[in-house]
């Protein structure tokens, strides 16, 4: 058997143990949803063709339009032509390498995320390729970004990503990218792609300078190419979890996430229990559709440090004395209906530094509330780089008294004058009427798994 027949083989072999590997837990596939072209309730348009959906490069038959966005232009989108298009985080322009505009040429400026994307009219119906495979060429013009994310996309935070920065050599010449569609999966913060409806079948975006000419970009059933990890087990050669999320690295641009945090890591943070009506969504990437949304009275902010916010998730990190929280000094809202109930949050403690601790309150309008906080320490939260879900009795953040007129809903510290390497990271802030059933005091926060 020659080599190309024997990888055609093992690829067959590996789509059909991906069709019961649990991929739909990441993607999902709306297996229900079968033939034609089933727009409506059932999901969106099936592609014509029976296996290779060409979505860009030449034979393109997918019926998507290449387009850029970028951050510093308010994430503003723009089609890419054969006439140049800037922007102020992204230029690109369509020319002729096999085919007539059958390539972008992009240069990323490196200021602020820039993403090449392939934007369908009306949405796609891809179930089809659950367990198949996205596959492009690129050629790197510039040095290769520590962070790169290829994604399928309805708008964030509906979003499932694979980082492939380490799969480029960044040689010059053209390279193949193979890259399996189970093994994309939503960085923290963001939900899982739905395959029957999908808006933007492909997303390539960082924020780093980087100039690129990319085509021939397709969905696949099989492929006889190596992807860029195993398609079974999604590690990368070498055994590493995914590319480019070594410690440090960060595997998420708006699409974007905190900084040395992998797509794996605190997954369930993706999955935030659904709010009620009597709740209160302060800074909430869960379902908050019943809740009262506050999060515009309560913005997130900082002082003394520096403080991303990104994917609904918010990490600061702090050289000396310093805090986030959510809110501002003219806020006043009336959130008395929560005072003998709980919050909700989220944490994620990368290092205390030379803090004890990190002390956790609400900042009524006749505050600060210095007295009163709740105090985080490693015996709750380890320094572990992992995620802990958390309830707080908000009689142990501020006084009842003060409850009535609220500046900051949420305030993060460390002790003062001990803050230098202070670094953490929250997200899925909430705020209920009564203390949860199964509130631990002794054990308030419970490593999400």
């Amino acid at each position: 058997m020659n080599a190309s027949k024997k990888g055609l083989l093992a690829s067959l072999i590996a789509a059909a143990l991906l069709g019961g590997c649990g991929g739909a837990d990441n993607i999902d596939s709306n297996s229900g949803n079968t033939g034609g072209n089933n727009g409506g309730d059932n999901g969106g348009t099936t592609p014509p063709g029976d296996s290779t959906l060409i979505l860009f490069g030449v034979g393109a038959n997918g019926g998507t339009t290449p387009s850029i966005q970028s951050e510093k232009d308010n994430w503003s989108l723009q089609p890419v032509t054969a006439s140049p298009v800037a922007m102020t985080s992204i230029s690109a322009v369509l020319i002729n390498n096999a085919g007539t505009d059958d390539t972008a040429d992009v240069q990323v400026a490196g200021d602020g995320d820039g993403t090449f994307m392939l934007k369908s009219a009306t949405p796609l119906n891809l179930s089809k390729y659950a367990s198949g495979f996205i596959e492009f060429q690129l050629r790197t013009k510039s040095k290769v970004p520590e962070v790169l994310n290829a994604s399928i996309d309805n708008e964030y935070p509906n979003r499932s990503s694979l980082p492939i920065a380490s799969a480029l050599t960044g040689s010059g010449d053209w390279e193949t990218l193979t890259l399996p569609i189970n093994c994309m999966k939503p960085f923290p913060g963001a939900t899982a792609i739905n395959l029957a409806t999908v808006g933007t079948p492909f997303h390539l975006a960082t924020k780093e300078a980087f100039n690129y000419e990319i085509t021939n970009i397709k969905y696949l059933l099989t492929t006889s190419a190596k992807p860029v990890v195993d398609p079974v087990t999604c590690e990368a050669p070498g055994g590493a979890t995914d590319p480019g999320t070594d410690p440090g690295t960060d595997p998420g641009t708006d699409p974007g996430t905190d900084p040395g945090t992998n797509p794996d890591t605190g997954s369930g943070v993706n999955n935030a229990p659904a709010l009620v009506a009597t709740d209160a969504a302060l800074y909430y990437s869960g379902d908050k559709s019943q809740a009262l949304d506050r999060s515009a009275d309560y913005p997130a902010a900082s002082f003394g440090g520096t403080l991303t916010d990104e994917n609904q998730v918010i990490t600061m990190d702090l050289p000396g004395n310093g805090a986030a929280f959510l809110g501002t000094d003219s806020a006043n809202g009336d959130l008395s209906a929560y005072q003998d109930g709980a919050m909700l949050l989220d944490l994620k403690v990368s290092s205390y530094g030379d803090s004890p601790n990190i002390q956790i309150r609400m900042d009524g309008t006749a505050g600060p509330d210095f007295g009163t906080f709740f105090t985080m320490d490693s015996n709750i939260v380890p320094d572990d780089d992992t995620w802990y879900r958390c309830i707080l009795p908000v009689a142990s953040l501020i006084p009842a008294a003060n409850t009535g007129s609220v500046q900051k809903a949420l305030y993060l510290s460390g002790a003062w004058d001990s803050m230098a390497g202070l670094r953490f990271a929250f997200t899925n802030v909430a705020l209920k009427t009564a203390i949860p059933a199964d509130f631990d005091s002794n054990q308030p926060c419970q490593q999400i798994k």
